[in-house]
């Protein structure tokens, strides 16, 4: 029953964002393997995939590829701070970022609340370095019993609020997710990411990515 309302929850949300004016809809894949160096740290890499079905008009092209590395550091049980670097081709452009993140995780029974707060900084060619801050609380929970086992499913719903300093603007993005944990090393995720730009000036642009993501732990 938990996974028919949460289907029917995205389609909700895909209907009312399809239904708006400025709206890109496309398909965004991604692949994490994380490997752990010691107790206390792990180093994550990423490759992800940005495809548009919609953009004014039905159509189907490459939109970017990012490329990722992250090495995590845990400094207490529920804490880690996180330092990486994402290479980004879209079209001709080439951007480099860098980006920290403080990461806490809160446990209520068989619910986790996260909580990430990150500093980014884009480079390109030619222009001037700009920054960004976000801020994203998750929940996270197990349809079956009070933890996520091997062969069971849970959902993950995340709110995240983004601040460009040189836009002065605001971006808003809700990631409600279907997860299976296929193994002790690996599961998978598919759900929907929302994001509505522009929101401070009045220009709201809408989009709907269609997401699924592949983690696989190497150690």
């Amino acid at each position: 029953m938990k996974k028919q309302l949460f289907v029917f929850f995205v389609f909700m949300v895909a209907l009312n964002v399809f239904s708006q004016a400025d709206t890109d809809l496309g398909f965004l894949p991604k692949v994490v393997l994380s490997k752990k160096i010691n107790e206390v740290s792990k180093w994550v890499n990423s490759i992800e995939q940005r495809t548009i079905f919609y953009d004014e008009e039905i159509q189907f092209s490459h939109n970017l590829l990012d490329i990722s590395s992250i090495y995590s550091l845990k400094i207490s049980q529920n804490k880690s701070l996180n330092f990486g670097y994402i290479l980004r081709f879209r079209e001709s452009e080439t951007i480099h970022r860098t980006f920290q993140h403080y990461n806490f995780l809160e446990t209520y029974n068989a619910l986790k609340v996260g909580h990430r707060f990150v500093l980014e900084q884009f480079y390109q060619k030619e222009k001037q370095t700009k920054f960004r801050t976000r801020y994203r609380v998750s929940l996270e929970k197990p349809l079956n019993g009070e933890k996520i086992d091997v062969k069971e499913f849970y959902l993950k719903l995340g709110n995240e609020y983004l601040y460009a300093f040189a836009e002065k603007d605001l971006e808003i993005r809700l990631t409600p997710y279907l997860g299976y944990q296929v193994s002790a090393k690996d599961k998978v995720e598919f759900g929907i990411d929302y994001r509505v730009g522009n929101f401070l000036n009045n220009a709201t642009e809408n989009n709907l990515w269609f997401r699924a993501t592949w983690y696989i732990s190497l150690q």
